[in-house]
């Protein structure tokens, strides 16, 4: 029987946050499954309360006391996100597109969350990989791959320059001009379209940067506490490594702010970049039409 060590106390601690194959095959990897984990428990958290409050009368103490925590909840969040973040950049345009934003602010909020559970710990002495030998374990934080990131950025990018082009192809051409004047126009429309695929790099970049960088960071103080009990032992390492394990703690506490506000930041650009497209147009339709009128 091979004896296999925890996860956090490996010597390169990038390997905790890396994706991994199940028992050496592709077909089916760690992010794979915290996918499927992600979508099953974002439905399971969702729908439920989106049944509470659209059955649940408005407004009364005993109305939210009936709807629970949970459905409370995620209504302050989708009432902040549409009310608050959305209206004011995609005005009457929002109640036609925020259900999509709202989908992809839970599910990454769900992805970042789960990524703190320590599962890759958890279930490492499940078996030993027969390719390296190595523990094998099931978990870890799906946005924290790349290719994660980037497919979450592609599928934004394909929505909001898909809608901005079925909605009004004319005025999504004009927008690659940025309304410069026509002979700046070989200079404005390579910048624009070059910026147009930037946007989703941001998206894909930004997201997987952040929890990567925070993992490994956790990763680290861990291998720190192992590395100090077990390298000076007795008191004296026992005793040194409560420090790394505080400074883990109150990183952890950080990774889970992060995990919101990488969701929101993420959700944000989308319908950023979305309003850019989708109500620049009309609003300055409705600005020549001010103008007429005024005349």
């Amino acid at each position: 029987m091979i004896e296999a060590p925890l996860m956090i106390a490996a010597s390169n601690p990038v390997s905790h946050v890396t994706d991994k194959p199940i028992y050496g095959s592709w077909i089916i990897s760690n992010v794979t499954v915290m996918l499927i984990l992600s979508g099953i428990v974002t439905m399971l958290l969702v729908i439920p309360a989106a049944k509470r409050i659209a059955t649940g009368k408005t407004g009364t103490l005993e109305d939210l006391r009936t709807r629970g925590t949970l459905a409370n909840f995620v209504e302050a969040i989708c009432l902040y996100l549409r009310d608050e973040v959305f209206r004011p950049i995609l005005h009457d345009q929002t109640d036609r597109y925020i259900s999509v934003l709202w989908t992809f602010f839970f599910f990454i909020l769900v992805n970042n969350l789960l990524g703190l559970i320590p599962f890759l710990d958890i279930t490492a002495v499940m078996g030993v990989n027969p390719v390296d030998g190595q523990p094998v374990g099931i978990g870890g934080t799906a946005t924290q791959s790349i290719w994660v990131t980037g497919t979450l950025a592609a599928i934004a990018f394909l929505w909001f320059n898909g809608t901005a082009i079925l909605k009004d192809p004319i005025g999504f051409i004009k927008h690659l001009t940025a309304g410069a004047p026509v002979y700046m126009w070989p200079i404005m429309i390579p910048v624009e379209i070059i910026g147009t695929f930037v946007k989703p790099v941001a998206l894909a970049l930004r997201l997987f940067a952040n929890m990567t960088g925070g993992h490994i960071i956790v990763a680290t103080l861990l291998g720190f506490v192992v590395t100090l009990s077990t390298g000076l032992g007795g008191i004296a390492g026992h005793g040194f490594a409560i420090l790394p394990l505080v400074g883990t703690v109150a990183i952890y506490f950080l990774e889970v702010l992060v995990a919101f506000i990488q969701a929101y930041i993420f959700t944000f650009l989308t319908g950023l970049f979305l309003s850019q497209l989708v109500v620049h147009a009309h609003e300055e339709h409705a600005e020549n039409n001010e103008g007429v009128t005024a005349h």
